[in-house]
């Protein structure tokens, strides 16, 4: 025989799936437009000032050595700090090998490039692994600017298209995401919507459930403090709910019909429907923080709309992450005029 917490869970299930529960939401927030005005204005100046530092920077923490001059045959290597220049450059631009080119030429006193160098050195620079290490650096450094601010994070998936013919919002719909999509996995604060944590999906159809657990330990290495962690129902499991626990931090995962009370040993999954049966519209106000994930995957898609453009797998991958350190810079960009952050303060030793 159910009881009666139990009884109040199912209905409530019911009624939050047939669009019957009365949900208030809270209030918006105003936007100061002059100020987004004026973030918009300077927004490409400030980018590209900020890939210079942001590279610089992380070229100055891992150590890397200068490349040296050639000696004897053989192709000549290019400074990777460079290289990863040039592709955050051709990424944000959206721009191909060719006119990427083009833009390190044009921008090369803007980005204090050592030297420019021809298409194929871009195309080769996907899979430099030292050019990787710095972008991977650019990417820690995004978030120290919100280390000690941002509490709140949303885990969620979403397919990057490989062909212009393609749509991944209508195509999920239709059951057609198996061919022509690469997946990206990201973990996004729900304050700052600055991605926190990266994964490349080992293949366009893949579930996002056994990405949650990296997700969460890659944010907890670059952020202070976690609060709170809002999921949908992909994310729903007992030993899910323990690792947020364990992290310091509440569980907000959308619960499935059917689901039981019981803890089975996690305390942690117990609480966070209990919490939902006593409070629903408080519950129900956290989870929905997890909107402002959709909308960095809308900003993200708007930024660069173009498909991937790489063939091999490893270039297809530094190409999705190079993508996700420009959203993470660009967004550092308006924070700066919207929040009052700036980013190379931060950097500061």
């Amino acid at each position: 025989m159910k009881n009666k917490q139990q009884e109040k869970l199912d209905s409530l299930i019911k009624q939050l799936k047939a669009s019957k529960f009365k949900y208030q939401p809270k209030e918006q927030k105003p936007v100061d437009w002059s100020k987004y005005d004026e973030a918009q204005v300077n927004e490409i100046n400030d980018m590209l000032l900020l890939i210079r530092e942001v590279v610089d920077k992380a070229e100055s923490n891992i150590g890397l050595q200068e490349a040296p001059d050639s000696i004897g045959p053989g192709r000549p290597k290019n400074s990777p700090a460079d290289e990863a220049k040039v592709i955050l450059l051709q990424q944000y631009f959206c721009a191909s090998n060719r006119v990427a080119a083009g833009y390190a030429l044009l921008f090369k006193e803007k980005l204090n490039l050592k030297k420019t160098f021809s298409y194929k050195t871009i195309e080769r620079a996907y899979e430099d692994p030292e050019v990787a290490l710095v972008l991977e650096e650019v990417f820690r450094l995004t978030q120290v600017p919100v280390s000690q601010r941002e509490h709140v994070f949303g885990p969620d998936g979403t397919g990057l298209s490989t062909s212009m013919k393609q749509n991944y919002e209508n195509d999920r719909q239709s059951g057609k995401v198996h061919k022509g999509y690469e997946k990206m996995i990201v973990m996004v604060g729900c304050t700052y919507k600055l991605f926190s944590a990266f994964q490349f999906a080992a293949r366009p159809a893949a579930n996002e459930f056994p990405y949650f657990a990296p997700l969460l330990a890659h944010t907890l290495d670059r952020y202070d403090q976690i609060e709170m962690i809002s999921a949908d129902a992909g994310y729903l499991s007992r030993n899910n709910c323990e690792l947020v626990k364990d992290a310091g931090a509440t569980p907000r995962i959308y619960p499935k019909e059917r689901v039981i009370i019981r803890q089975r040993g996690m305390v942690a999954w117990r609480e966070m429907l209990a919490d939902l049966v006593c409070d629903p519209q408080t519950w129900l106000r956290d989870y929905h923080v997890r909107s402002n994930v959709e909308a960095s995957f809308s900003s993200f898609k708007r930024d660069c709309p173009v498909p991937l453009r790489k063939k091999l797998q490893q270039r297809k991958k530094q190409e999705a992450f190079t993508r996700a350190c420009n959203y993470n810079l660009k967004r550092l960009c308006y924070l700066k005029y919207l929040k009052g952050i700036i980013a190379t303060d931060a950097w500061v030793d």
